[in-house]
């Protein structure tokens, strides 16, 4: 199909893109540049912006924008667990990067999908731990994670409202050492409330991993589902061949 004026105009505007961060023409310069009307260029702006090239806020210049892709080593996290933060926050801060982690303790009972992945009845009373974290005072990932009751009942380490770092993580600490998971990566458009949280670009999907770990006996000890906006996660993944 051949494309539309918005369209012609979008690309012409794409492929002078400057830096990022760097403002973009105002709507009356691009009027005058591609001979279009304004409500064509406003039009291609909306379709750049849906692209996540382009930010815009009220009175304020649109610019183009910024994007950083912090690295999540998926086969390594859990062993980076030690007294001065969680695995998550420790990459972070090894990339450069500020974490911060907004957490939240709850009682629940457990759903459908939680109580398939922890192996318990639906409706169980459950401990689940959900965070926004942030990295640099962005909003970068929603991370909730669900206990099963014999790893927290009587523990002290879970129910300590603060958002504790010990070596080894929490379930190690508390005598539930991981020995084994299983990952799970899909991807999605976001819902209103995870695009407002996160602070997403239009257009954008959502990185969802869900995590199960086991103890050494098989029993699941943790089911942790984490939601990002795609583009600013990188997910690597280091095998070897005897894996």
């Amino acid at each position: 199909m051949p494309e539309t004026l918005q369209e012609r105009v979008a690309r012409l505007i794409r492929d002078s893109l400057g830096e990022p961060g760097s403002p973009l023409p105002s709507e009356a310069e691009l009027v005058e540049r591609y001979g279009a009307s304004r409500n064509t260029v406003r039009a291609a702006l909306a379709l750049l912006e849906a692209e996540g090239l382009i930010t815009s806020s009220q009175g304020r210049t649109r610019q183009v924008r910024k994007i950083h892709r912090w690295e999540w080593k998926m086969a390594e996290w859990e062993k980076a667990h030690n007294n001065d933060g969680d695995a998550w926050s420790n990459t972070i801060r090894a990339q450069g990067g500020i974490p911060r982690n907004d957490m939240q303790i709850l009682s629940i009972e457990a759903p459908a999908d939680v109580a398939e992945a922890l192996k318990i009845p639906v409706g169980t009373a459950i401990q689940a731990r959900n965070r926004l974290r942030w990295v640099n005072d962005e909003p970068h990932q929603l991370s909730d994670s669900y206990f099963p009751p014999f790893v927290t009942d009587g523990s002290d380490l879970f129910w300590n409202p603060k958002d504790l770092a010990v070596k080894g993580g929490l379930l190690a600490a508390s005598g539930h050492k991981q020995t084994r998971w299983h990952d799970l990566l899909t991807a999605r458009m976001p819902s209103a409330d995870e695009s407002q949280r996160l602070m997403m670009a239009p257009g954008t999907p959502l990185l969802v991993h869900s995590r199960v770990g086991y103890d050494a006996e098989g029993r699941p000890v943790r089911y942790m589902v984490s939601r990002m906006a795609a583009d600013r996660v990188e997910v690597s993944y280091d095998l070897n061949s005897d894996d």
